[in-house]
């Protein structure tokens, strides 16, 4: 499967649906990948060949460095691209969280 290609094509969907233009670039895409025991999002395609697809894992803010990772395509279960109304709605609910809250 050629992700870059179904991510531009779902790109197309979504924007029709929201009565926008579609992003045409694939840099321009946030996207999440969902492995047999991880989610990665949100994300930006870099690369693929028949094996491995590549990406960029965005920190949530600006403290953390990204990171480059290749993962395996069969042990991909899901993907889809990040809705960044949605991303920002996450990140302001999680800076609300006390880490203390978490352990009690």
């Amino acid at each position: 499967m050629n992700y870059k290609e179904r991510f531009l094509e779902m790109e197309k969907e979504f924007a029709k649906e929201a009565s926008r233009s579609p992003k045409e670039n694939i840099e321009d895409l946030l996207v999440t990948f969902i492995f047999k025991f991880q989610i990665f999002e949100p994300c930006k395609y870099i690369s693929e060949d028949d094996e491995w697809v590549t990406f960029l894992i965005l920190p949530p803010d600006d403290t953390l460095e990204s990171q480059i990772m290749a993962l395996r395509k069969d042990e991909i279960v899901s993907f889809g691209i990040v809705n960044e109304n949605n991303l920002a709605e996450n990140s302001n609910f999680f800076n609300q969280i006390e880490p203390e809250s978490l352990y009690q």
